[in-house]
């Protein structure tokens, strides 16, 4: 466990909120995804997940799993991606990690007792991951919310740094995880438009937050999705705003997950 987890569990305790761990593999032989749930009482009948962007963990979302507002609305649940956190074994491809996370989602108690809806959320690089999830579950899946989410392919440049970060000699002093999210970086673009066709199948609601002074992600992502998606989308140009948007601009996050959980 890193320092950051450490803390978060221990925060996650401190504030009497009801959570549970779990370990959740397709098959034996795969490495388990890691999940972590709160406030998943009985009688919740709303999901609400959290997909973190590259690196990043689970705990990147502590402020809302911990939310007493929408402990009250949602069952809420956090994941480490392929290769981050408590979830080993990565996997640089879009697809193949959404399916991972789907199908070991559909494993954990909290889903299989019968939830009647679910709401997911991805920023940056979880955008996709979370988008690919909601095309293989259409009909599941209620809302999506994407955050600074990188979607459109033509946006999708490798920089400068990606590339020195691919060479052997810094990879090698690089830390795991953050050679694990270069690697994502560098097969995105292709990754992205071979999923082009997928985005018409969604049924989710989409809800599309961007910060218009984002250097990450290019501002002109929501266009992309309102030209790709059939479904209705709603867009949010937040002006003076980056890319760090969970963070920055909690209080509009929030609000939209309470505004859009009926």
């Amino acid at each position: 466990m890193n320092l950051e987890e450490d803390k978060a569990f221990r925060k996650l305790k401190e504030s009497d909120t009801f959570y549970q761990e779990h370990f959740i593999q397709n098959k034996k032989e795969e490495a388990a995804v890691h999940w972590i749930s709160t406030g998943c009482k009985p009688d919740k009948s709303k999901v609400l997940i959290f997909i973190h962007g590259s690196p990043g963990s689970w705990s990147n979302y502590l402020r809302y799993l911990k939310d007493p507002e929408l402990l009250k609305i949602y069952c809420m649940l956090g994941v480490d991606r392929p290769g981050f956190g408590k979830s080993s074994g990565a996997i640089a491809d879009v697809n193949l990690q959404a399916e991972k996370i789907l199908n070991t989602m559909t494993k954990l108690p909290e889903i299989q007792r019968g939830i009647k809806s679910i709401s997911i959320l991805g920023h940056s690089y979880g955008g996709p991951v979370a988008a690919r999830m909601a095309t293989l579950y259409p009909e599941k899946f209620q809302f999506l919310f994407l955050l600074a989410a990188a979607m459109d392919p033509e946006a999708e440049e490798i920089k400068w740094y990606n590339k020195i970060a691919d060479t052997w000699i810094i990879g090698w002093i690089l830390p795991e995880e953050w050679a694990y999210s270069n690697s994502e970086m560098l097969p995105l673009k292709k990754q992205l438009k071979s999923l082009i066709p997928e985005w018409k199948t969604i049924k989710a609601k989409t809800i599309v937050v961007q910060g218009e002074e984002d250097t990450l992600v290019d501002p002109k992502n929501p266009e992309f999705v309102r030209k790709y998606f059939s479904t209705e989308v709603k867009t949010y140009l937040l002006p003076k705003e980056g890319h760090f948007l969970p963070w920055k601009n909690y209080d509009l996050i929030h609000k939209l997950l309470i505004e859009f959980s009926e």
